[in-house]
């Protein structure tokens, strides 16, 4: 019988999980920026670990069989182990979040196709929001966004059928409800469902992306002796003047056209383009842990006067395009899940002024991503921008500060 996993997926998860500890020592400090009362016990700490079983949905003819196998890729299993922090509500957002937990964890999964696919693993945080709190039971939201890495990327020689993947590492953004029963003091069992989505953002083509649900049971353990949560309170002090947050961001993208010229193909296919925006967005708290946002998005897309080319070649004349056309300017809002100091970002933008070019990224596009407020009033974070909501575009890694006003 097949292992579940290659010994080198394996190892590579257990020299993660060794430097857990380490990374959660360093991440823990940053989530615990609010005044906090010293006569509460503190955070216990607990492993849980899951496997999964379920469905590959089928989003691309590479998926549905279409892959040098000839079968469907159609069903996955995995497995994950987390090391998590249990909050004991000597602040004000973890009884607004009904005395959630966070961590970090490692994860594998087996597509069935190996020699196509590899061997993904992930890092990632996640973040469990009780919704309803029974004596010995919880419903609740998970929430995890990580990295992923050991994809076998699409290469037009070695790999020319894997329109999923271009590139070997991709972004890990999971979510789903669950429910979960305390069978012991240490011990407890947690049944739910869980969707997962790996994509390179569109940092690389092809890149049609990977899509999982399916049921997963954990195992939990508590480490420490569970904290008891105390009497729920109601939190209604939050800042509540407007803020002015100023964001840069990077990323990059390549062009995913049909050129049947391999002088164009290799001129314009290979390459990748930087992507830019500044962002400015004024903000203000409506509650404890909600926010919403609004502003202007300044981009730069290096690819806009390639295509410019592109077009005049496929249309018979010649044309060059201009620095001034890769910019543009658009107009967003949107809402942010404020946790502390961590936000989960969700944003729409339409783009106002921007020279209309065949292959340009569309005017109306998404953005989801989460930043970390990690001194003071400066943030850093990690975007997916979309557009028609599923299909990605590229990924933005942001830098900003806050100013209050």
């Amino acid at each position: 019988m097949k292992p579940l996993f290659p010994s080198t997926g394996i190892s590579r998860c257990l020299m993660i999980f060794i430097f857990l500890p380490v990374l959660l020592t360093t991440v823990s400090p940053a989530l615990a920026q609010e005044n906090e009362d010293k006569s509460y016990p503190g955070s216990s700490h607990y492993l849980r670990s899951a496997y999964q079983a379920g469905k590959v949905l089928q989003t691309n003819d590479f998926l549905r069989g279409d892959n040098l196998s000839g079968e469907a890729i159609d069903s996955f299993q995995s497995i994950r182990l987390d090391f998590g922090w249990q909050t004991d509500g000597s602040r004000d957002w973890h009884h607004s979040f009904n005395f959630p937990s966070y961590g970090i964890g490692i994860y594998g999964t087996d597509l069935n196709n190996d020699e196509e696919l590899g061997t993904p693993t992930s890092l990632y945080g996640f973040f469990v929001w009780p919704l309803i709190r029974g004596e010995r039971w919880r419903f609740n939201m998970d929430i995890a966004f990580g990295l992923t890495n050991d994809w076998k990327p699409y290469d037009p020689v070695t790999n020319p059928k894997n329109v999923a993947m271009g590139l070997g590492r991709s972004v890990h953004i999971e979510g789903g409800p669950n429910v979960e029963y305390r069978l012991a003091d240490r011990w407890a069992l947690i049944g739910g469902v869980t969707f997962t989505h790996f994509s390179n953002g569109g940092t690389q083509r092809p890149n049609h992306g990977l899509n999982q649900v399916g049921p997963l049971l954990f195992v939990k353990y508590d480490t420490d002796a569970p904290v008891t949560p105390p009497a729920r309170r109601h939190v209604d002090q939050y800042p509540r003047g407007w803020d002015l947050t100023v964001t840069g961001s990077a990323g990059k993208r390549n062009l995913n056209l049909e050129l049947t010229d391999p002088e164009l193909a290799g001129k314009y296919l290979n390459r990748n383009y930087f992507i830019g925006n500044l962002t400015l967005g004024m903000g203000r708290r409506f509650s404890y842990k909600s926010r919403y946002v609004f502003g202007l998005d300044l981009g730069y897309d290096e690819s806009v006067s390639d295509l410019i080319e592109l077009d005049a070649y496929n249309n018979g004349y010649n044309a060059s395009g201009t620095t001034g056309d890769n910019f543009e300017l658009a107009l967003f809002g949107g809402y942010e899940l404020v946790a502390n100091r961590t936000h989960l970002i969700v944003h729409f933008g339409y783009k106002i002024l921007s020279k209309d070019v065949p292959g340009r990224l569309p005017k109306f596009y998404q953005r989801l991503g989460v930043k970390q407020f990690f001194y003071q009033d400066w943030f850093a974070g990690l975007n997916v921008r979309f557009h028609e909501i599923g299909s990605a575009d590229n990924l933005e890694w942001t830098v900003g500060y806050k100013i209050g006003l």
